[in-house]
């Protein structure tokens, strides 16, 4: 009888022994595998409910037959892993090639002083970057009927200087006329912002259309006409737009609207070296600079915009049109950008300390989404954006 309890009491030591084991594979397994080399949806036909790689994103492990694909990426990782840390770079990089995350990591730190390192999830305003997001929510209320690129300035703000001159198209375009006014640090309102522009551009500096000159007022204008047609059709203000129709439907969880980021646990610190200069009032940036995310989410705008879950496919087209012949900008984006990489749509924006870079190859393959919190390493978009294009290209 002692000889059987005896025998049971093994097996039962032994079955437990078999589980703790199992158990401790299994975690040993999630842990090194997580999201290396991992695919992320990208066409109409893929079930794209997801959100960042580590959390719920439903992903595929590269197969063993992926060999070249594999080489590749971990090529152009290493690579572009070290050009960032040779020069230095604080802030967080994605790069997304043919649905496979090849990089997503934060460099430097997100706050200095208590060593809090940058990270995929931290959160960076993206300055001019904002006028690509205004320009989609624009494309999307004239999908809707609310609002044309015929759609002049005088129908919104009548006694607004030469307002029957200028268009939606002229001012997503930068080839309004107008002169940009000087941001302070005061706060206004809409309309006190669209009458300040107004008082600086009685008259017009060119004829719109006639050439091209690069001003935020102009995303200003348009954010504060479409703020006013969002009231009226939906009784909700344009960030309340954006938000529902750009940032739920693209599963945005960590972008938002002016200085809600400062509230945030994942916010970054600008680091802009001895002489700091002050933002503006976001009330100034309103369309063209007031809005914040983590560079993961500015790639799911990205693939959003890029395979129709923002826009339809004719909206998505006449966005990377060329709408003027003096320039190769239009609604948000500079097409085929000198010295930014063969065959690409990109925007870059500047805040303070935060600038970044935004770009995605015209096939919709590759992505390279740069955003910093330090102006010590902005002068190496253009170039880390040709140098990884050219590298995701082979």
């Amino acid at each position: 009888m002692k000889k059987r309890i005896h025998a049971r009491k093994h097996r039962l030591v032994g079955v437990v022994v078999l589980i703790l084991c199992f158990s401790v594979a299994a975690l040993i397994f999630l842990k090194y595998s997580g999201n290396r080399n991992i695919a992320v949806p990208f066409h109409k036909n893929v079930n794209k409910t997801f959100v960042h790689p580590g959390t719920s994103l439903e992903t595929k492990p590269l197969h063993a037959e992926d060999t070249s694909l594999t080489k590749s990426i971990a090529r152009v990782r290493s690579a572009f892993n070290l050009y960032l840390d040779d020069v230095h770079f604080s802030g967080t990089a994605v790069l997304v090639s043919h649905g496979h995350v090849v990089l997503d990591k934060g460099y430097g730190y997100r706050n200095v002083r208590l060593h809090l390192p940058n990270k995929p999830s931290t959160e960076y305003y993206i300055g001019s970057i904002t006028k690509s997001v205004t320009a989609v929510a624009f494309m999307q209320m004239r999908q809707q009927g609310l609002i044309s690129f015929n759609t002049h300035v005088s129908q919104f703000y009548p006694d607004f200087p030469n307002g029957r001159s200028i268009s939606m198209l002229d001012l997503l375009c930068h080839v309004s006329g107008l002169r940009g006014i000087p941001e302070t640090s005061q706060y206004v309102t809409r309309d006190e912002q669209v009458q300040r522009i107004a008082d600086w551009n009685l008259r017009l500096s060119y004829r719109p259309g006639s050439r091209w000159s690069y001003q935020d007022d102009n995303y200003t204008l348009v954010a504060s006409i479409l703020d006013k047609v969002s009231l009226k059709a939906y009784g909700e203000t344009l960030h309340q737009f954006i938000q529902k129709n750009i940032f739920d439907k693209a599963h945005m969880t960590h972008a938002g609207f002016k200085n809600a980021m400062l509230q945030s646990s994942y916010r970054s610190f600008p680091y802009t070296g001895i002489i700091s200069k002050p933002i503006p009032s976001f009330t100034q940036l309103f369309g063209c600079g007031d809005v914040y995310m983590s560079a993961w989410d500015l790639y799911l705008f990205d693939q959003a915009l890029a395979d129709g879950t923002l826009l339809s496919d004719a909206s998505y087209h006449t966005i990377f049109q060329k709408h003027f012949n003096v320039s190769d900008y239009t609604l948000g984006w500079y097409l085929n950008r000198a010295g930014w990489g063969n065959r690409t749509y990109s925007s870059h924006g500047v805040l303070g300390g935060w600038n970044g870079s935004n770009a995605f190859s015209m096939d919709r393959q590759n992505f390279v989404v740069l955003l910093s919190n330090s102006s010590r390493t902005s002068g190496i978009f253009a170039h880390a954006n040709y140098m990884t294009f050219d590298m995701l290209s082979k």
